[in-house]
């Protein structure tokens, strides 16, 4: 499920369409994010639901664009990964896991009745961050469809972009699904079908 920034929808244009054009398909495109805020304010179906939990209980039409009550069935939503590093978007997303009946932004940003400027403020409202916990959700969210190679690469990055304050503390929670793959690879090349990790991984 896609969501955005405020004012950071995409908007399609050819080279030569007329940026009045443009500009006004912008002002009035409703995303799939948006239509949400709008749902929320008229079905009380959905007020005990978070954005990827919508499709539960309701039905996305692309081309009203607009969220219907579902009739039949059931269908779960997934929202769009973002890796962390990416700023504001990343931490909406980690909001949007957990806020329910939002009518706009600043709804998401709102926690037992305060405000907050930002939304990486709001996750440490409801402490989502504490002890490292964004960059360990996001190698396990990442190990559902990543190798334990590309977990490593991200492990790195986020090594390298000196924001972990306690590295040991997501590795000590991470470190069997990026070392995923490296004892398999090792008994091969070492034809050692018995060897195991060492003691200090564990």
């Amino acid at each position: 499920m896609t969501f955005h920034l405020l004012g950071q929808q995409s908007v399609l244009f050819k080279d030569d369409d007329d940026i009045n054009v443009v500009f006004n398909r912008y002002e009035n495109v409703n995303t799939m994010f948006l239509a949400w805020f709008h749902a929320n304010t008229i079905y009380t179906e959905g007020k005990e639901l978070t954005y990827s939990e919508f499709p539960s209980k309701f039905v996305w039409f692309a081309k009203e664009k607009e969220w219907k009550p579902r009739k039949k069935g059931y269908n779960i939503g997934r929202l769009t990964y973002i890796p962390p590093g990416s700023g504001d978007l990343y931490y909406l997303r980690i909001l949007l896991t957990i806020q329910k009946c939002c009518i706009d932004y600043d709804n998401i940003k709102t926690i037992d009745g305060k405000f907050y400027e930002t939304y990486q403020e709001a996750c440490y409202a409801l402490g989502l961050l504490a002890d490292n916990k964004e960059y360990i959700d996001a190698i396990k969210e990442a190990s559902k469809f990543a190798s334990s190679y590309q977990l490593r690469r991200l492990f790195v990055t986020l090594l390298s972009m000196n924001t972990i304050s306690k590295p040991d503390v997501v590795w000590n929670s991470t470190w069997r699904l990026l070392c995923d793959g490296i004892l398999y690879q090792k008994r091969k090349e070492m034809n050692l079908p018995g060897i195991v990790y060492c003691n200090f991984l564990k």
